[in-house]
């Protein structure tokens, strides 16, 4: 990603979902109508796509209502997660550790007051 436009400080993310991937195109144009001049949209990989939601369903979830046990289990998320993201060069790695992060984003859920309520945000 060497893109210059993503050195600027002024950039925003947001999170938008069951949109299909042609989307994109038409974000675009809209975005383009909007500021009158060249914009670029980045998609993102699938798995920095699973790392923000994981991060944005942490963030929503209110601090008085995070326990010590599910502040520990975001933590390891979220370190393999970027494990993860490092040794993507490596399938059979890749795999263990997907397979890891997965079973922590289980019990995290299974820890979360929020999850016990059904409230995802």
């Amino acid at each position: 990603m060497a893109h210059e436009w993503l050195e600027k400080e002024d950039l925003s993310v947001y999170v938008i979902s069951d949109v299909p991937r042609s989307f994109q195109k038409e974000l675009k144009h809209l975005l383009h109508e909007h500021q009158g001049d060249d914009v670029e949209v980045l998609r993102l990989d699938d798995d920095l796509s699973q790392w923000v939601l994981a991060r944005v369903r942490g963030a929503k979830r209110q601090s008085s209502k995070r326990s010590p046990a599910s502040e520990a289990l975001w933590r390891a998320f979220r370190a393999l997660a970027a494990a993860r993201y490092h040794l993507r060069g490596d399938a059979k790695m890749d795999a263990r550790i997907r397979k890891l992060r997965d079973r922590v984003e289980a019990l995290w859920f299974k820890t979360s007051p929020l999850h016990d309520n059904g409230d995802e945000g």
